[in-house]
């Protein structure tokens, strides 16, 4: 591994490092095509602005895409961008 993929494993561990971001990358990889919606009933105490926020930190990392279905936004996870962070774990995992 080298140096130069360590921005996109940081990315990765920093969107995935609050527990909130960790629940709603687990719901949309359980329910592909879930909404926004739909993630922010799930979220209980959790706003709409704050679960938009942290989709935002899920896109941009690249953990999801989101998807535009007339006034909806579907979100989708994108588990191949995990594959870099598995990689990297798997050399110190005997």
């Amino acid at each position: 591994m080298t140096f130069s993929s360590w921005p996109a494993i940081d990315g990765v561990l920093v969107a995935l490092s609050d527990p909130t971001r960790r629940a709603i990358f687990e719901a949309i990889a359980a329910q592909p095509g879930i909404t926004t919606s739909q993630l922010t009933a799930r979220a209980g105490t959790v706003t709409r602005w704050a679960v938009m926020k942290h989709l935002a930190v899920l896109r941009n990392a690249g953990l999801i895409q989101t998807m535009a279905s007339g006034r909806l936004r579907r979100h989708y996870a994108e588990k191949a961008t995990l594959g870099s962070l598995r990689d990297w774990i798997s050399q110190f995992v005997s």
